[in-house]
């Protein structure tokens, strides 16, 4: 039980992928924006619309139903994009899922993150553009 369950100080909207036609699934789920204390991760870009930027995470109640990319789930769409914090239009595609602590009492789920932006300076035009300044 090394781990402590994060506060979740947020609440954001999680909607099924991908970002064209994209529904609001949950909304109002209490999470956390975090990025790693001082490590960053990297994702190979398996969509070819520039997801493989330095990621954040977002942590979750254990349990939440967050949809991590489908070509590293290895199935079809859809994925799921998530705003956070709700109604900031900070936009993000949920690379990879899974559980912290699985089994134990203090489990939550960790989902990482990359910015979904054609303002961000990647290689796609997804239409959703961050607020400038960045809320």
């Amino acid at each position: 039980m090394g781990f402590i369950v994060p506060d979740f100080n947020l609440t954001c909207d999680v909607y099924d992928g991908p970002y064209d036609t994209r529904a609001l699934r949950l909304a109002g789920v209490e999470c956390n924006l975090a990025m790693g204390r001082r490590v960053q991760v990297d994702f190979h870009d398996a969509t070819g619309l520039g997801f493989g930027a330095g990621t954040a995470q977002l942590l979750v109640p254990a349990g939440t139903d967050i949809r991590e990319v489908a070509q590293l789930a290895g199935g079809g769409p859809p994925y799921d994009i998530v705003e956070v914090p709700s109604g900031s239009g900070r936009w993000y595609v949920v690379n990879s899922v899974d559980d912290v602590a699985k089994g134990f009492p203090n489990e939550y789920r960790l989902a990482f993150l990359a910015k979904l932006s054609s303002n961000s300076g990647l290689a796609n035009t997804t239409g959703l553009f961050w607020p400038i300044p960045m809320p």
